[in-house]
């Protein structure tokens, strides 16, 4: 294949040399897709009332390829809704990430497996069925990208406080938002 052929090929499908750490989307753009890889995996199970209990889609820290400070959003949500069957459960999302194109592996503690993910549209995620008080939880972490974590923050607070939501603000319980951020 001549140099043309994988240059056009390339473009074409969106690929860059980028390491499969460092991403070539935006932070804000790795945010979103973070938020989505969650909520979508939730949508595999029949669990319900699924939470944000911690809190937001939050940035934090990360060291990209070139050595620079980057940053990288994090999403969990929590379901008091386990099924009985959590292994089947289990299964479900394996299928469902290995689609994506995200490697898994399962590990069971003590009849509650875990599925660990890496790689596809998120750096690396998991699914829990026997998190904190018998819930089920699923969190996943975006790939590194450019950015200022503590900037990322304020100005996502800064923006909250005059009203403006952002993906995944809707899973926060009521109350644990903060009344600084309630519309008014």
């Amino acid at each position: 294949m001549g140099a043309g052929m994988l240059t056009t090929l390339l473009l074409a499908t969106g690929c860059t040399a980028a390491s499969n750490q460092e991403s070539v989307m935006d932070v804000i753009e790795q945010r979103d897709v973070v938020v989505s890889f969650v909520v979508d995996t939730t949508e595999q199970l029949t669990a319900g009332n699924w939470e944000a209990n911690t809190g937001t889609a939050s940035p934090q820290g990360c060291t990209l390829d070139n050595g620079e400070e980057g940053a990288a959003y994090t999403f969990k949500l929590w379901s008091p809704e386990r099924s009985d069957d959590p292994a089947a459960d289990a299964q479900k999302i394996v299928e469902y990430w290995e689609s994506l194109g995200t490697s898994t592996r399962v590990v069971d503690h003590g009849g509650s497996p875990v599925v660990y993910g890496t790689g596809g549209p998120v750096l690396r995620a998991s699914f829990s069925t026997d998190a904190a008080g018998e819930t089920y939880r699923i969190g996943a972490i975006a790939k590194c990208a450019p950015g200022d974590a503590i900037e990322l923050k304020r100005e996502a607070n800064e923006g909250r406080k005059d009203g403006e939501r952002f993906p995944g603000d809707e899973y926060v319980p009521e109350e644990n938002v903060d009344d600084v951020y309630r519309n008014q």
